[in-house]
């Protein structure tokens, strides 16, 4: 088990773990029923750095880093009569980290207002390191 604190130690640890040929697993946080918490390599768990968020055009956007819980990015849209897309059973508990490697949608949201329909952008690390920002 790796904790990490900043996109560099992901980036450094992808890098080793591709040239080494170890897969990795990453979590969040949650209820884990995907299964996710589950590794036989390296287990990749977020440290508590990773709570970035930022309110974008008045509350049409909100901009969170992977380690924060979904409940608090709908408080903190609260002002703005506005909420994330997902609406996971496990948005108490659930980062936006794993609510967005899910797909994650939940009854009220459908397919409409799923993760993946909700994104206006991504910044990820691929598994060889590389950074991509879209």
């Amino acid at each position: 088990v790796v904790r990490v604190e900043s996109e560099a130690e992901v980036i450094a640890l992808l890098k080793l773990a591709h040239a080494e040929n170890v897969p990795v697993t990453f979590r969040a946080a949650g209820t884990s029923l995907s299964g996710q918490a589950i590794s036989d390599s390296v287990l990749i768990v977020l440290g508590d750095n990773w709570n970035g968020r930022e309110i974008r055009n008045g509350g049409e956007q909100i901009r969170l880093q992977p380690g924060v819980i979904g409940a608090n990015a709908n408080a903190v849209l609260a002002p703005f009569q506005r909420k994330i897309g997902p609406d996971p059973a496990s948005i108490n508990a659930a980062k936006i980290g794993g609510i967005v490697a899910n797909n994650s949608s939940g009854m009220c949201c459908g397919t409409a207002q799923n993760t993946y329909k909700t994104l206006a952008g991504l910044r990820v690390v691929l598994a060889d390191g590389t950074m991509v920002d879209s």
